[in-house]
């Protein structure tokens, strides 16, 4: 027992965990969300994003993801504000629109898809 207690743990060490790319390498926001200003930052991108055509699906899906980050952290307490946290209007908007555009585009890649097998 003591010699399993004295081997080394490579599972928990650095070298070990992968470091994930943060959404703001790969989407050029700041979605750290370190203060309620990067959080609402982001809110406004995503909100952004889901009202522009140009934005892609898959970009939708990373700020839907964020966004419910943000929204966790106003329910952790670790976010506060009134515009961020307390108006729950703008963040279901938000997601609503997000997902919406998430949903659309997938219609239509399916749909594109099957055109081109026919």
């Amino acid at each position: 027992l003591s010699a399993a207690l004295l081997a080394p743990a490579s599972a928990f060490s650095p070298n070990s965990m992968k470091v994930r790319p943060s959404l703001a390498t790969r989407l050029n926001v700041h979605a750290a969300a370190d203060s309620e200003d990067d959080a609402m930052y982001l809110m406004m991108k995503a909100q952004e994003c889901a009202n522009s055509d140009t934005c892609s699906i898959d970009s939708a899906r990373e700020y839907l993801r964020e966004v419910i980050h943000v929204q966790s952290g106003c329910a952790a307490g670790t976010l506060a504000g009134y515009d961020l946290c307390e108006d729950q209007l703008f963040a279901a908007e938000v997601v609503a629109s997000l997902r919406e555009k998430i949903k659309e585009g997938s219609e239509v890649k399916a749909r594109n898809f099957w055109q081109a097998r026919q």
